[in-house]
């Protein structure tokens, strides 16, 4: 008699289920470890002649395409001297002609009694005023103009300390605040060049 033989089952090999489950396992950690892509916002320009819409473009050109910044002041005997530029950072030409329209304002942004002396002649040499010129400014280039004050204090009344510039290109013109410190003591007087091409370095 032939013995007996108990059919055992085999089991199925576990290598192709391995391999699946390592894939998904990988696939799964992939997909947990992948960032997506930052979205990219475009900063549309509005009422800029020549401007293409959907361009990026930097925040801090404003609407009129033309940008107030200031530079350091310079300080010797109570004289304070600050250059005011103008920077065209449209796409199109910009025309300046005359004076900056500068008024100085307190830390809550409200305007201090001060008056603007064109062309600056009470405070010497220190600031030479050439008089209005027409000036056409191309896509990145800028004028400049001296700012010109003393800090004197005297008896007569309190001191004015000015936290910021409010500016415009021109009376009338669209104004911009700048962060500057004006001590113009009790003078209440602030002089100003015209604007004029920076000269040669």
């Amino acid at each position: 008699m032939r013995p007996l033989l108990l059919g055992i089952p085999r089991r199925p090999p576990l290598r192709p289920f391995l391999g699946a489950a390592v894939l998904l396992v990988t696939a799964g950690l992939l997909t947990g470890c992948a960032r997506p892509p930052e979205p990219f916002e475009a900063v549309e320009r509005h009422g800029r002649p020549g401007a293409p819409a959907n361009v990026p473009v930097s925040p801090a050109c404003p609407e009129s395409g033309l940008l107030i910044r200031s530079e350091d002041v310079n300080a010797a005997m109570g004289l304070r001297v600050m250059t005011l530029e103008v920077v065209n950072c449209d796409t199109s030409r910009h025309v300046v002609e005359g004076y900056p329209d500068v008024r100085v304002l307190g830390k809550d942004h409200a305007p201090l009694d001060v008056g603007l002396e064109l062309g600056a002649a009470s405070f010497g040499t220190a600031v030479q005023d050439a008089g209005p010129t027409r000036l056409t400014l191309r896509p990145g280039e800028r004028a400049v103009a001296g700012l010109a004050w003393r800090n004197t204090v005297d008896t007569t009344g309190e001191p004015a300390n000015g936290a910021f510039l409010s500016v415009a290109p021109a009376p009338g013109a669209a104004r911009q605040e700048v962060p500057e410190l004006i001590d113009l003591g009790t003078t209440g007087k602030l002089g100003t060049t015209a604007w004029a091409r920076p000269r040669a370095s």
